[in-house]
């Protein structure tokens, strides 16, 4: 379980955290532990000896410490193999956990074997054993969400979990196991935390790193910008030498929602990365309160941090999911930006029509709804932006599509603004507004008209989202996340020359360990007769 858990850190980056990603991950660990039985219960009636079983559990412990280091090329054989398929993560979870999850199913059936002498106690030691099992994959689960994940990397996880099992193993092995074990830990003690796991290295200097509940955490620098990552997906970007510019050129559409209601003072942000926005509001209106809500705290503390996110009378924060927040929480807003969607992962609960009522709730009569989505207005990268459409006309009648991009077709995000209020957009007077507006956002964009969608958006082949019925995930594929991550030239991980350097020695020798205990294990264990 904790195997499983840690390696949808290396998954969800580039797969997303979607009922494909982790239908995988089950079927794949019971699908191998399964077969490990059938086949650890027939060898185990043949060769019923303790060092065999030890040698075992010591293989899926090299084979485990080994996965950090060739988890990328899995991982980027699959996208060749399968691109753009919600089969790919299927195929890297095969390839990464199969072997090991095969190997641990041996352990049940060959310990009972050996740990029966009668038949009269098969079923106590039996019952003990997979007792014992049971509860060690509640803790192992439970520890690892809540302490492992949240206070180391995925690497020292991992190599963590590789070590333990070696050091199991050792009890029923001889003097060379030992000193493999011994070579094991020497070679990764030192260089274990600069090792990548992620197929993609960053642009830049990698400050600050965490995983959090929630996604991985990086901070880097590059020339004068500082970006937020979360889980390889850039969220935000300062500019160092002007923290309160609006480095990523989205979120200047951020201000439709002052333009179309000019009057506004109470401000919500679902979502609050780097807190730009959030920054940038308070700056620029004065007699507006600004809310923000985001579900991971870790987020938080890394903008007050390293984003010059202070404490303000006119800023209230919130750690909470946002649908949880907006159903308990009795206040209205005259404008409420949804800015919480990634385009490596959908949160389904956050687009169903269940939701967009209770926003549609939160709002003044005349408040405002600006929505920013990642998808295309036309081709085949616009299901889910279209489905999304369509659920939210039917709690707010007016909306307004703004591209941030001049192709319809690419993608890109999209601004969706909606009210009950029957706003009527007209250019020439947004134009206007800009103008005498506190910036001078817009003013470029809003002056091309292929940037405001005019088209009636198709809606007859796209389902309408409920809680009840919500294949987001499906509508999202083909993988929306890969092409939009290689047009922002989205990237995992600081991962410098020298440490490439590093890593593939380290891969060298490691492999040279694992082929030299290979040949011990066959030779001297395996192939020894009763």
């Amino acid at each position: 379980m904790a195997l499983e858990i840690t390696a949808s850190r290396i998954l969800t980056p580039v797969f997303g955290s979607t009922i494909y990603t982790w239908g995988s991950l089950i079927g794949i660990i019971l699908s191998g532990l399964s077969l490990g039985y059938f086949l650890g219960g027939k060898i185990a009636d043949t060769h019923p000896k303790f060092d065999k079983i030890c040698g075992v559990v010591f293989s899926v412990g090299l084979f485990i410490i080994g996965i950090p280091f060739f988890a990328s090329s899995v991982v980027n054989f699959s996208l060749t193999a399968l691109p753009i398929s919600q089969y790919t993560p299927l195929l890297a979870t095969f390839l990464l956990l199969m072997l090991p999850s095969v190997l641990l199913g041996f352990v049940s059936p060959y310990a009972i074997k050996l740990g029966t002498d009668s038949l009269q106690k098969i079923g106590k030691i039996s019952g003990n054993l997979y007792s014992i099992a049971t509860i060690g994959s509640i803790f192992g689960t439970f520890v690892t969400v809540f302490v492992l994940i949240p206070n180391l990397t995925v690497n020292q996880i991992i190599f963590g979990l590789g070590i333990i099992l070696i050091t199991i193993s050792l009890i029923g092995l001889k003097k060379p196991p030992k000193i493999i074990a011994f070579v094991i830990v020497i070679i990764l003690i030192v260089p274990w935390s600069s090792l990548s796991t992620h197929p993609f290295p960053h642009n830049g200097i990698l400050i600050y790193e965490k995983e959090t509940l929630f996604s991985h955490l990086d901070v880097i620098e590059f020339g004068d910008n500082r970006s937020l990552y979360l889980d390889g997906m850039r969220h935000s970007s300062m500019n160092l030498d002007d923290p309160l510019d609006l480095v990523i050129d989205y979120t200047e559409y951020f201000h439709l929602g002052m333009l179309f209601n000019p009057t506004a003072t109470n401000v919500l942000f679902v979502g609050g990365g780097g807190f730009t926005g959030p920054k940038n509001f308070l700056e620029l209106y004065p007699d507006v309160k600004i809310d923000v809500i985001e579900i991971d705290s870790d987020v938080i503390d890394t903008a007050k941090t390293y984003f010059n996110l202070e404490d303000s009378p006119r800023l209230q924060i919130f750690n909470d999911d946002a649908r949880n927040h907006l159903s308990t929480f009795e206040k209205k807003y005259d404008l409420i930006i949804l800015d919480a969607y990634s385009s490596n992962y959908v949160p389904y609960h956050l687009m169903t029509d269940e939701f967009f009522k209770i926003v549609e709730n939160r709002l003044e009569s005349d408040g405002v709804v600006v929505s920013n989505l990642i998808g295309s207005a036309e081709g085949i990268h616009s299901q889910l932006i279209r489905s999304i459409y369509k659920t939210m006309n039917d709690t707010f009648p007016v909306s307004y599509v703004f591209l941030t991009e001049k192709k319809p077709t690419n993608v890109q995000n999209l601004m969706i603004v909606s009210s009950n209020n029957p706003y009527e957009f007209d250019r020439t007077l947004f134009l206007e507004a800009i103008k005498n507006s506190p910036g001078d956002y817009l003013l470029n964009e809003l002056s091309k008209p292929e940037q405001f969608y005019s088209k009636v958006f198709d809606v007859s082949d796209v389902p309408f989202l409920t809680d009840q019925y919500n294949p987001s995930e499906v509508l999202i594929n083909p993988v929306t996340s890969r092409i939009y991550a290689e047009s922002q030239d989205v990237q995992i991980k600081n991962n410098e020359e020298s440490e490439n350097s590093t890593n593939l020695v380290l891969g060298i020798m490691l492999s040279f360990i694992i082929g030299m205990w290979l040949l011990y294990f066959k030779k001297k264990i395996w192939s020894v007769p009763n």
